[in-house]
């Protein structure tokens, strides 16, 4: 299944992003987002539906809120310096925003993921937004707590709008803190983590 044959016009935004899974919370990594936005803002509770495909990491499409989301990862390596410090891969995703299911998705099975998710927006220089903007123009960073079915996940990320170089992706990964679990294997995308650890249990 391809991305045109899923929507019609050219992605609304692109992001580069890195994320990690835990089995069980670290504090650590929530005070990390708490302390950035000050205590400001309250966690955001909400029910995303995700339909995994099969053998295709790279292909998200969930809906949130009445509204169809489509992400693709692109054919995308970036060379940071050896000093790179966050254990994982950055990943470069297309995004797309639909009123209504895509057609293709019409044949896919939902799966429900409750979350609780803390955001901090900052701006290019790694101050606090206080506005989001639509499409997203900032850098994110979040800590979620999840539950699939009857099992509790955790998941901490940085996503960042827009294609970057890689010395801006690594002054940018120097302000993030590194907790011993966050490991090369436990790195990778919401549909990823679905295909790896829901669909194959």
């Amino acid at each position: 299944m391809e991305i045109p044959k899923l929507v019609p016009q050219q992605p609304l935004y692109s992001t580069i992003e890195i994320r990690w899974f835990f089995s069980s919370p670290i504090e650590e990594l929530l005070n990390f987002v708490k302390e950035l936005s000050m205590n400001k803002n309250d966690p955001e509770s909400r029910t995303d539906t995700y339909f995994p495909m099969a053998d295709r990491p790279d292909l998200g499409l969930k809906v949130r809120d009445n509204i169809y989301e489509v992400k693709q990862r692109r054919d995308w390596t970036l060379s940071l310096p050896e000093s790179q410090p966050l254990p994982g891969k950055f990943e470069a995703w297309d995004k797309w925003s639909l009123e209504k299911i895509p057609e293709a998705g019409n044949k896919l099975t939902g799966l429900s993921i409750s979350k609780k998710r803390w955001l901090t927006c900052l701006d290019q220089a790694f101050n606090v937004r206080s506005n989001f903007s639509n499409p997203p123009q900032e850098i994110q960073v979040e800590y979620t707590e999840i539950k699939i079915e009857a099992t509790n996940y955790y998941t901490f990320a940085l996503e960042i709008s827009g294609l970057h170089s890689p010395e801006k992706l690594l002054e940018i990964a120097r302000k993030i803190p590194i907790h011993p679990r966050m490991t090369a294997e436990n790195c990778c995308s919401y549909p990823a983590f679905i295909l790896a650890n829901v669909l194959k249990k």
